[in-house]
C-alpha cells in the first residue's frame, strides 16, 4: 500500500508542473511580443535616422533586400532604387516625426501602422506634410528588416485628384496586408513588375 500515497505525490507534482507551464507560457508570450514590437520600433526609428542622415551603410542593413517602397504619390522603388535616391540626394528627408504608431507582432512578421509629419526636399523644393503609413517587418537572422512601405498624405492634404481618392488608398493596404499575409502563412510572393 505504500506505492499508493507516492502515485500521489508523483501525480501532485506532474499537475503542479502542468500548472505551472500552463501558467508561464502566456507569460512568456506576451514578454517575446513585447520584446519583438520595442525590437521593431527601434529598427523604425535607426532607418527614420539613416534616412535623414543619408547614412546609406546603415539603411543597407535596416532594409530587406526584397523591399518595395511606395512614396505618397505612388511611385513604386525597390530597395537598390530607394537607397540610391538616398544616396544621390534626390530626395532630402529634413525631418521624419513619426507618431500614434502601432505595432503587431506575428511569427518573423510585423505590421506597423502609424502617422507621421514630414519635411523633404526635392528638385520640386522643401514640401511640409503630414502622411499615414503602413510598413511590413520580416524576421530575418535575429534582425526586423522593412520588406515593404506604404504612405499616403493625411486627409486635408490630398489634392482632389484621382490617386487620392480614399478607395485608391485603400488599394495600397490592402496590397501590403496582402504581402504580410503571403508572409505569415509562407506562400511565395508574386514577381513584381517594375515599369
Amino acid at each position: 500500500m505504500s506505492t499508493r500515497p507516492s502515485l500521489v505525490r508523483s501525480a501532485a507534482r506532474v499537475f503542479l508542473l502542468v500548472f505551472a507551464c500552463a501558467c508561464t507560457h502566456p507569460a512568456s508570450r506576451a514578454i517575446a511580443r513585447l520584446t519583438a514590437e520595442s525590437e521593431v520600433r527601434l529598427a523604425e526609428r535607426q532607418r527614420f535616422e539613416a534616412m535623414m542622415k543619408q547614412d546609406v551603410a546603415a539603411l543597407d542593413t535596416l532594409l530587406d533586400d526584397e523591399m518595395d517602397y511606395v512614396h505618397t504619390g505612388g511611385d513604386l522603388q525597390s530597395r537598390q532604387q530607394f537607397i540610391d535616391m538616398i544616396k544621390k540626394q534626390t530626395l532630402v528627408y529634413e525631418s521624419i516625426a513619426p507618431s500614434e504608431v502601432r505595432v503587431r507582432v506575428y511569427d518573423g512578421l510585423a505590421l506597423a501602422t502609424g502617422r507621421s509629419q514630414m519635411r523633404v526636399n526635392s528638385a520640386a523644393g522643401i514640401s511640409t506634410f503630414g502622411i499615414r503609413f503602413t510598413e511590413v517587418y520580416v524576421r530575418r537572422d535575429g534582425h526586423w528588416l522593412l520588406t515593404a512601405w506604404e504612405a499616403t498624405r493625411s486627409t486635408g492634404e490630398i489634392a482632389s485628384s484621382k490617386a487620392g481618392h480614399p478607395q485608391n488608398r485603400s488599394r495600397g493596404l490592402s496590397a501590403l496586408r496582402l504581402i504580410a499575409r503571403s508572409f505569415h502563412t509562407g506562400v511565395t510572393r508574386p514577381a513584381v513588375t517594375r515599369h
